[in-house]
């Protein structure tokens, strides 16, 4: 099973390789609106949402809120320097399909060395030595070829995505999904999966009273998430929206 695995993974990796052209299409001069998601699954969407946020308050945000507590902030960032150092290898594919050289010789640098002089990436050494990290997904290579986000889409237990978002997280899971690396163990790989998530979760519980306290929560997260996703786009650095793009 594990060998059919590594097939597949091999596979995806091949035709992803085979697509890209190695150049991104994002300019400076581009309307910042093209990466806004529409929304006609509005209702649909919603209704998710609320699904969503009951269960994260009866389960997911009092776990995250233990963990923090329990655990001690440097053992927390530990954690979390531990799973985004097993996303480097994701950053570096990513970087390249997108012509990043600089960022991908970046990543690779930065999985190199917390991964040996890190201990497993425990300690994100590189940062001290000012390389910060450069995540890069295969939405965002997608948006790099051109492919817009399309309808914005709330997913089960997952939260805010879009079409392309959505599919580049499925695809980036198919070619690097490193518990399996890790462990042989279906126990082993779940432990890791659900550690990961709450680790996650519990980094945002500081937005909780943002985010509980607006009118419309369900809007505020849609704008958030196009916003942030705007910015990931274009490494930080999105092009101005003059006031005519505001109606769409």
């Amino acid at each position: 099973m594990k060998k059919l695995t590594s097939c597949a993974r091999v596979s995806a990796l091949l035709l992803v390789l085979l697509a890209s052209t190695a150049c991104t299409t994002l300019r400076p001069s581009d309307d910042p609106t093209r990466q806004i998601s529409s929304d006609p699954l509005e209702g649909f969407n919603r209704g998710v949402y609320a699904f969503n946020n009951a269960a994260d308050k009866a389960v997911l945000r009092p776990v995250a809120k233990a963990y923090h507590a329990v655990l001690p902030d440097p053992v927390e960032n530990s954690v979390g320097n531990f799973f985004n150092n097993l996303g480097e290898p994701l950053n570096i594919l990513n970087n390249l399909l997108q012509g990043k050289v600089d960022g991908a010789l970046n990543s690779t640098y930065r999985f190199a060395v917390n991964s040996t002089v890190g201990i497993l990436g425990f300690f994100d050494v590189a940062k001290g030595y000012k390389v910060e990290a450069k995540p890069e997904d295969f939405g965002q290579t997608m948006a790099a070829w051109g492919v817009k986000p399309g309808p914005y889409i709330m997913i089960p237990f997952l939260g805010p995505s879009t079409l392309r978002d959505g599919a580049g997280r499925f695809v980036d899971t198919a070619i690097l999904f490193p518990n399996e690396e890790i462990t042989d163990s279906n126990q082993g790989r779940l432990g890791l999966t659900i550690l990961n998530i709450v680790d996650t979760r519990a980094g945002l519980l500081g937005l909780d009273s943002t985010l509980d306290n607006q009118l419309d929560p369900y809007l505020f997260l849609k704008n958030a998430y196009d916003n942030n996703r705007l910015n990931a786009v274009y490494d930080g650095s999105p092009p101005k929206q003059n006031d005519d793009d505001l109606e769409f």
